[in-house]
């Protein structure tokens, strides 16, 4: 197994660890201690790689979407449309555990998340944004805000509507 690998177990096992733990606990009642033991990870592990839970829960969402969108089949381009289509099917294969982390308190690690692969899809230009506006990192939080916002309601109401559908109304709304 290449050290890329290892790493990327290891946040899963931390991440799924963290979740667990979330389901009976307050993330202020968790300690860094079981954190580890139920994840089967050392201590000096979590303090050399994080320093937050939070960022436990940032970057296993950021590999996730970045691994996501890698295997989409499309040009090397993508409009916003088709962006948020793949951004809700994730996010409806992942609605437990996201319905998880809102429940938790950790909207604003979502919305930071959002926000940091929105930016790594421009620098790459696998988004194509339509004005200037889309590239200022000031929309870049606006629309992180947003889209999660919708996110959440979207969960919370059900899912009634599909990923492509949410595609269309983000893209109509932005």
């Amino acid at each position: 197994m290449s050290p890329q690998e290892i790493k990327q177990l290891k946040l899963n096992r931390i991440y799924k660890a963290l979740l667990s733990l979330l389901a009976d606990y307050p993330l202020s009642d968790i300690t860094v201690s079981t954190l580890c033991r139920n994840a089967g990870v050392s201590r000096t592990y979590y303090y050399r790689n994080y320093k937050s839970m939070q960022e436990i829960i940032a970057r296993h969402q950021e590999m996730a979407i970045k691994s996501y969108l890698r295997i989409l089949p499309h040009a090397a381009r993508m409009d916003f449309a088709q962006l948020m289509t793949a951004y809700f099917q994730l996010m409806q294969r992942q609605s437990t555990e996201t319905a998880l982390l809102i429940n938790a308190g950790l909207t604003n690690t979502l919305i930071k998340t959002f926000r940091t692969v929105y930016l790594f899809l421009l620098e790459q230009k696998i988004i194509n944004p339509s004005n200037k506006r889309q590239r200022n990192q000031y929309f870049a939080s606006f629309i992180a805000g947003a889209v999660i916002s919708i996110q959440i309601q979207w969960i919370s109401g059900g899912m009634k509507e599909t990923p492509a559908e949410m595609g269309k109304i983000l893209n109509n709304i932005f």
